[in-house]
């Protein structure tokens, strides 16, 4: 296995804007980091998961790949099209913001049925560690890198929602367009 294509495949790939980086993004720039550490919590503990759900069932369940992906995909499209819509609503005051202030259940929860984050462990494993690695010491290993890769790519990208906060309310219809589209794009790259 050559390390640096690992390598490059997790960070750009964690990197790059996803529903979870774009939702905690928006979370952190509604609440800052500190307020908005329950959803946080809760994607980055989804992710974890479903990563060491990926490492233990991926050898048993390829076969089955073909037959499931189109039922998770309608499902994850149908939910990025309904965080598309709550982003693209204007909010009222903050009290009412608070009010429906996401959790970590619900950040746990988006995150076992993220697209993005099923197909990037699937091809993490299918494509960089399984076929390289058969100890479960190694597929540990690379899997744990792949796991804290990603998280520092979600927290960046909720420190860079919540340092440039103050800009966001300011031009507030404009980013929450942005987020939209970016959230729509995601939804229906998943049936390109």
């Amino acid at each position: 296995m050559s390390i640096v294509a690992f390598l490059s495949y997790v960070i750009i790939t964690s990197i790059t804007p996803g529903p979870s980086n774009i939702l905690m993004m928006n979370e952190a720039r509604r609440f800052g980091f500190i307020g908005s550490w329950r959803f946080i919590s809760g994607i980055l503990a989804g992710f974890a998961v479903l990563g060491i759900l990926s490492g233990i069932f991926t050898a048993g369940l390829y076969k089955w790949i073909p037959v499931l992906e189109p039922y998770f995909k309608i499902a994850g499209a149908a939910y990025l099209l309904y965080l598309t819509w709550q982003i693209s609503r204007p909010k009222g005051s903050k009290k009412d913001g608070r009010e429906v202030q996401t959790s970590f259940l619900s950040g746990f929860i988006f995150q076992l049925i993220n697209i993005k984050s099923i197909l990037f462990f699937l091809t993490v494993l299918s494509a960089f560690i399984l076929p390289f690695n058969d100890s479960l010491k190694s597929i540990g290993i690379y899997l744990f890198i792949s796991i804290f890769l990603g998280w520092l790519a979600l927290l960046l990208w909720s420190g860079f929602g919540s340092l440039f906060k103050k800009f966001f309310v300011k031009y507030d219809r404009s980013f929450r367009l942005i987020m939209s589209l970016f959230l729509l794009y995601s939804a229906v790259t998943i049936f390109l």
